[in-house]
């Protein structure tokens, strides 16, 4: 409120505003952009606390503070020592989700459980259908990030799972503490962090979308995500615009330490990725391309990486990582999160397998009628034809 005022107001502070009682219509029409002001901060939903929770733990956690300390200069020496990344292989990490519930609305069906999975898989390995409303600028730079998502079928015990628990609660709205995590406070014991992601689904306080732990050599309990209900999956109880499962995708960034594209701790800091562009701050909505040309007093032409997931524009606006994330990522698997590359959690998958030679060509896209059409036509079935026989139907929703 403070920040968006002090701009309406030039930012001085120490002038005094006189209002002379004879025009009242000066203070009316300041009401007025009050009150306009305050509906704007309320409806503009914040849709990440990760950087708020990652200083609460170094608050209270000196050991991760010395550890998080730590993590750019030794996540710097493994992309160093490792300049290559043609390996061809793909990373599945093994998932347990944790629906902590007060409402039958709040326990979410499997079908929306495993929406989500689908839309990690589509966004991480860059086969999510938007990706053609990538600008052709940055085409070049978008990556498939070659990982991948998985429920568990094993459990810590060595027991058969659906890699889906649900707790039923007493519990109220949750915030930033530890309640999520613990059963005997309301919510849900993690499973062992250095072998699963753990994702909690609950009744997330009010202006928070979700939360994420991102790595280091020290890990504690209730290492993971958290996610309200509304904005998990893309079917069931979610809710526009928040609703194509893009919340997972940002808070995952994060558990494989990505920053926000804006960088971290303040506006126009470094989020340690040479590949996207200098961003003041956050974006919301779905801007138009280009936008916010002068970032930080730069002369890039091409404005803000909006599009990109570690941004906070809306769920139908986000559509990539970079290479230069997609290096971060890997790096923190490597460093931090190393059990994840190999395992047997999943039913008929390993931590790291060969990634499949896929050397198809597309030919053409044809719509219903089977009239040859572009693929950024919007809101229409296409089908996509390729040159081993394979078709695809796919459609853009604006």
């Amino acid at each position: 409120m403070n920040k968006i005022l002090n701009r309406l107001l030039n930012k001085n502070t120490n002038k005094t505003l006189n209002l002379p009682h004879k025009k009242p219509t000066i203070m009316k029409r300041i009401f007025t952009l009050l009150l306009a002001t305050a509906s704007l901060i309320t409806t503009a939903q914040e849709r990440c606390g990760t950087e708020a929770h990652t200083k609460n733990l170094i608050k209270n956690n000196p050991e991760y503070a010395i550890a998080r300390a730590k993590v750019n200069a030794q996540t710097e020496k493994w992309i160093k020592e490792h300049p290559n990344h043609s390996e061809k292989t793909i990373i599945t990490i093994p998932v347990v989700v944790h629906v902590v519930w007060k409402t039958n609305t709040q326990n979410i069906s499997v079908a929306q459980i495993e929406s989500q999975i689908d839309v990690l898989n589509e966004d991480y390995r860059r086969t999510n259908i938007d990706k053609i409303n990538t600008p052709n600028i940055w085409q070049g730079i978008a990556a498939d990030s070659e990982i991948e998502f998985c429920l568990a079928t094993v459990d810590p015990n060595g027991n058969a799972t659906t890699g889906i628990e649900r707790t039923q609660t007493t519990h109220g709205q949750f915030g930033m503490n530890s309640d999520i995590h613990t059963t005997s406070a309301g919510g849900a014991d993690d499973w062992p962090n250095d072998d699963y992601l753990n994702i909690w689904v609950c009744n997330i306080q009010s202006g928070l979308l979700g939360y994420a732990t991102p790595p280091s050599n020290w890990v504690g309990d209730g290492d993971g995500l958290v996610i309200g209900y509304q904005y998990f999956g893309r079917t069931g109880t979610v809710q526009s615009p928040y609703n194509k499962g893009r919340t997972a995708t940002h808070e995952i960034g994060h558990w494989l330490n990505l920053d926000h594209v804006w960088g971290a701790w303040g506006n126009c800091g470094d989020d340690q990725v040479n590949d996207t562009p200098t961003q003041e701050q956050e974006n919301y909505s779905c801007p138009g391309f280009p936008t916010n040309a002068n970032s930080c007093s730069t002369t890039n032409a091409n404005g803000d990486m909006f599009m990109n997931y570690m941004d906070y524009t809306n769920d139908a606006c986000m559509n990539m990582f970079t290479n230069g994330q997609k290096t971060r990522m890997l790096s923190a698997i490597n460093n931090y999160r190393e059990n994840m590359l190999s395992h047997t959690l999943c039913s008929g998958s390993v931590g790291v397998s060969e990634m499949k030679s896929n050397t198809r060509k597309l030919i053409k896209v044809v719509d219903v009628l089977g009239r040859a059409s572009t693929e950024k036509q919007t809101n229409t079935p296409l089908f996509y034809i390729y040159d081993d026989g394979s078709v695809e139907k796919k459609m853009i929703i604006e």
